[in-house]
């Protein structure tokens, strides 16, 4: 017998021997699906000359708004349930930093304010996390800007303008879709 005979011989024999079952639709109704989606939120490098205005007067803090999208689409409106915003900060400086993180609406409205995190001086490896629960701060939905503040610790002592240390702040936003059919 030839061995292509022998493997559809086989394969027949395994077919109408196989187990089966009718297809339960009705099981569909508890699939849940739960993807998690991670995306970088705002990077960014500091050194103290960025702290000097243009007549050369040291200011202590300096903040920035970036837009953001993410949050303004149909999966997040109707299925976002947590979402995690994570920081990894380097403070070369030897003064602390306090960074306020706020998420705000198009009207650059405050919709959620993250907790203060506050580095110490010359800490070179700080990580952050915070979770935000959806159901508890619908609000969150409606951002498309978050705005940035670096606070610098006051000493007394200024900057040296011409200081090449610097502090380094990478974050991201973990999302939590929760979706059943």
């Amino acid at each position: 017998m030839k061995p292509l005979n022998k493997i559809s011989i086989l394969l027949c024999l395994f077919v109408f021997n196989s187990c089966y079952e009718s297809l339960d639709f009705k099981q569909l109704d508890a699939v849940i699906l739960k993807p998690i989606l991670t995306s970088a939120l705002i990077h960014f490098t500091v050194v103290p000359s960025q702290f000097f205005d243009s007549a050369g007067v040291q200011q202590n803090s300096i903040s920035d708004i970036t837009n953001i999208d993410g949050l303004q689409n149909v999966l997040t409106e109707e299925y976002l349930v947590k979402l995690d915003f994570n920081a990894e900060i380097k403070n070369e400086l030897d003064r602390g930093v306090t960074f306020t993180v706020e998420f705000l609406n198009s009207n650059s409205d405050v919709v959620y304010t993250f907790t203060p995190i506050v580095i110490g001086a010359e800490v070179l490896n700080y990580t952050y996390l915070e979770e935000v629960e959806v159901v508890f701060n619908p609000g969150i939905l409606d951002s498309n800007k978050v705005r940035i503040t670096a606070e610098l610790e006051n000493t007394g002592t200024p900057l040296d303008i011409n200081d090449t240390r610097e502090f380094v702040f990478k974050s991201s936003v973990t999302l939590y879709i929760e979706s059943s059919f």
